[in-house]
């Protein structure tokens, strides 16, 4: 997460604190503990519930990759790839594989491997678009657990302001005085239920979602360039297709 995002960030909850502490002359009217326990439990469970334990361990690992990773380097391989494609036009398929490696991208290297291994243009293919297709799958379901739980979260939330609300009235008696303040303490799970699905679960599943993205680009971005190795398409045309995956913003600095 580069400098940017983290003061936009801070930034950000400061804004949302201020206003809150401006709004009220008790900041601790909105501090409920039981409330944050009923949200964050009920969340939780009911996730457990409809995903099997191993997706939703995984969720948290998934999110922490798409938030700390900058932008995937697509030009940079499209780059590898074009140049590759000069190696394999003077020295042969064979000469790639001094190389593999050094290739840190898993999906490259396999690509490559293959390449050379003797596996035909739909061999290739065929192999190449099903990795594409699983990876995929796997990694947006991870966006979908945390759409989940932006629906879940304030469900529980109103949940847990009934429990209160129920609280409030079996204990109130004949003090009427009492039911302002009991009435704020039963609302303010509400807005926890609120406040984690649009400020946690729903921008955490779209950024997600976009980093998703960016990886099906790439991977498809290296699986035609394998594909045109393999086809021997001279370099300059390599290029040239490849850069469509890219905004025209970027097209210079692979030209040069």
């Amino acid at each position: 997460m580069n400098i940017a995002t983290i003061i936009g960030i801070i930034c950000g909850i400061a804004i949302l604190c201020g206003a809150t502490y401006m709004s009220t002359d008790s900041v601790e009217v909105f501090i409920n503990l039981p409330g944050i326990a009923i949200v964050c439990g009920g969340t939780i469970a009911a996730t457990f519930i409809c995903y099997p334990l191993r997706e939703v361990a995984r969720v948290l690992g998934v999110f922490m990759t798409a938030l700390g990773a900058e932008e995937l380097p697509t030009a940079n391989y499209i780059k590898v790839l074009v140049n590759l494609s000069k190696q394999v036009s003077t020295k042969g398929e064979a000469h790639l594989e001094q190389g593999l490696k050094r290739i840190e991208n898993e999906f490259l290297r396999d690509g490559l491997q293959m390449l050379v291994d003797g596996y035909s243009q739909e061999e290739l293919k065929e192999i190449l678009d099903n990795r594409i297709q699983q990876s995929y799958e796997q990694e947006y379901s991870a966006a979908g657990i945390y759409r989940t739980m932006a629906k879940l979260s304030p469900a529980f939330g109103i949940i847990g302001t009934l429990i209160g609300l129920i609280a409030m009235m079996q204990s109130m008696g004949e003090d009427i005085g009492n039911i302002g303040p009991a009435m704020a303490t039963a609302l303010t799970t509400t807005l926890y239920g609120a406040l984690f699905a649009n400020m946690f679960f729903t921008p955490i599943a779209t950024k997600v979602e976009k980093r998703v993205e960016e990886r099906l680009i790439l991977m498809s971005v290296i699986r035609d360039g394998i594909l045109f190795i393999k086809d021997k398409t001279p370099a300059p045309i390599v290029r040239d297709k490849l850069m469509g995956y890219l905004p025209p913003r970027k097209w210079a600095s692979i030209k040069a």
